[in-house]
């Protein structure tokens, strides 16, 4: 049972302490009260010269990257709506002969997409073309992601503790996959929340030894070796809108289940769900529907038997279809009846064309439309 749980959670990628203290916490009795946070290590005072941050100028945005454009869907009208919530940025840093530059960040209240360019040596081929492996990424070091406040000190336990957050590069086309540069983009999901009340001006991104991984073995090949870990600063605006609900949604194992926020951004959807009944005694499929009861795909693979359906499906509100991608929930670590869904706008669309739109929920083998028609922004 525990690698089967184990081989699922390596599709959200949490921390090897993190998948541990997820899966203690839905196989255990629910604990009353805020569960204890993972100490965080504090030897990051003077972190930019340890980090080897050359420099780090932080700017409004006159123009996104067409990169970055893309990504979030491509056109002129994606530019203006990704404007607000993004900065551009100079910050790299070098190891083995090879720089990691920064560029622009773009974040919400729950998502961080940051756009970079790997570059090793003249003369070094980084192949990362071809059907039988893909590029995986960077391996995360010991201290994982961490956030500062505007004096440079960890803002601990509220956010990114433990498994509480998801993270993935992504490869960019940059036209020569054969040559000695990357495009990349890293994604950071934090189900959590970074919240305005807490003061966040920058995060680090762990970044050792990029990786390739062969597509039917899972067997991995480094592609360079080093570490080029760095802090980036963060935008302070976040861009989003919200609407506040406690409305019965459907039910799942017995248990009802009720609809607490939905949260839009021009390219984030967060749902938030409560349980009325914890899981005190549940086995682990219980455990897994619950959390992955938004994600179509993953709840079928719980199930083992019913197909793959979008179990979430945002229109607008002229009844278009707005494409997502789950990027993978999260528990409350507060009240573990609690769970968090992000979804990404796979088109960036403008919260005033989702005003008067419809959120759909299929809970289990029920299907409930939400009216998104109280939308206000976030404070």
């Amino acid at each position: 049972m525990k690698e089967k749980l184990n081989r699922v959670f390596d599709q959200v990628k949490p921390s090897p302490e993190g998948r541990e203290r997820m899966l203690d916490r839905l196989l255990q009795t629910e604990r009353k009260g805020k569960p204890m946070k993972k100490l965080k290590k504090l030897t990051v005072i003077g972190i930019a010269a340890a980090l080897m941050v050359i420099s780090c100028a932080a700017a409004v945005v006159t123009g996104i990257d067409q990169r970055l454009i893309d990504y979030f869907g491509g056109g002129t009208q994606v530019e203006e709506l990704l404007l607000p919530g993004a900065m551009a940025v100079d910050v790299s840093t070098e190891d083995n002969g090879a720089v990691l530059h920064i560029t622009q960040v773009l974040r919400d209240r729950y998502n961080i997409a940051v756009l970079g360019d790997f570059t090793a040596p003249e003369g070094t081929v980084l192949d990362v073309e071809g059907t039988e492996r893909s590029f995986a990424g960077f391996s995360l070091d010991d201290e994982g992601v961490l956030f500062f406040n505007s004096d440079g000190m960890p803002v601990g336990g509220e956010i990114a503790d433990g498994y509480a957050y998801t993270c993935r590069w992504r490869l960019l086309d940059d036209g020569n996959p054969k040559d000695n540069h990357l495009s990349l983009l890293f994604h950071l999901t934090v189900p959590e929340g970074l919240k305005g009340e807490l003061d966040i001006a920058s995060f680090r991104i762990a970044a050792e030894d990029p990786w390739m991984v062969e597509r039917y073995t899972g067997a991995v090949d480094l592609l360079y070796a080093g570490n080029w870990s760095l802090e980036v600063p963060l935008p302070q605006k976040d861009m989003g809108y919200t609407q506040k609900f406690d409305q019965n949604v459907g039910e799942l194992d017995g248990s009802a289940i009720r609809l607490k926020e939905v949260y839009l951004s021009p390219v984030t959807l967060m749902v938030t769900l409560e349980r009325e009944s914890d899981l005190t005694g549940a086995d682990a499929k219980t455990s897994m529907r619950w959390f992955f009861a938004l994600d179509g795909e993953h709840f079928a693979a719980t199930n083992g038997y019913e197909p793959a359906i979008d179990r979430t499906i945002l229109t607008d509100r002229d009844g278009n279809e707005i494409p997502l991608e789950c990027i993978g929930g999260s528990a409350n670590l507060a009240n573990l009846k609690q769970q968090y869904y992000p979804f990404r706008l796979a088109e960036a669309a403008s919260v005033e064309r989702l005003q008067g739109g419809t959120l759909t929920l299929k809970i289990e083998n029920g299907s409930v439309d939400i009216p998104l028609d109280n939308l206000v922004p976030v404070e």
